[in-house]
């Protein structure tokens, strides 16, 4: 049997922190979020366009097949594959283009809450605090878990930096 422990001073103060609750939670997270989806829809309405603009084509071809030639058909079908494989590659693009600017938004707001939980710490004196998910913590009791303090810290930070 293995067994794996540590003992803290009586004087140890240790919080934990849950970075994924603060993202979700904090008006810089909730802001990144509502400015994503309103681009989200933006280019979900050229993306809307263009499926339509192609549907409209397929049908075209679909009603006029019998009577056109096979050098016309090839190429209402040459047309209709050029503009689907744009399409696909707007969305492709498009796809690509919103994995990376989430990707640098949570980096961002994640590393702003990183200051402020170094600050909190420094400032309330805890010796450890510890990432919720990150530390595997499997327990902790609500007054450990300083995320709600945290958030309310970083809110007021960022709104005056927003004015």
């Amino acid at each position: 049997m293995f067994i794996c422990g540590f003992a803290l001073a009586a004087d140890t103060k240790v919080a934990v922190f849950d970075m994924q609750k603060a993202l979700d939670d904090s008006d810089a997270g909730k802001s990144a979020v509502e400015n994503m989806k309103k681009e989200y829809q933006e280019l979900q309405k050229e993306i809307d366009a263009k499926s339509l603009e192609l549907k409209k084509m397929q049908d075209e071809i679909n009603a006029q097949s019998a009577i056109l030639s096979d050098d016309a058909k090839q190429a209402k079908m040459d047309e209709y594959q050029k503009k689907l494989k744009e399409l696909q590659r707007i969305i492709k693009d498009a796809n690509d283009e919103f994995k990376k600017k989430e990707q640098t938004l949570v980096a961002k707001i994640a590393g702003e809450l990183r200051d402020v939980v170094e600050k909190m710490g420094k400032d309330l004196g805890y010796s450890i605090i510890f990432e919720k998910r990150e530390a595997g913590v499997l327990y902790n009791s609500d007054a450990a878990d300083i995320t709600k303090l945290v958030v309310e810290r970083y809110n007021k930070e960022w709104n005056k930096k927003k004015k």
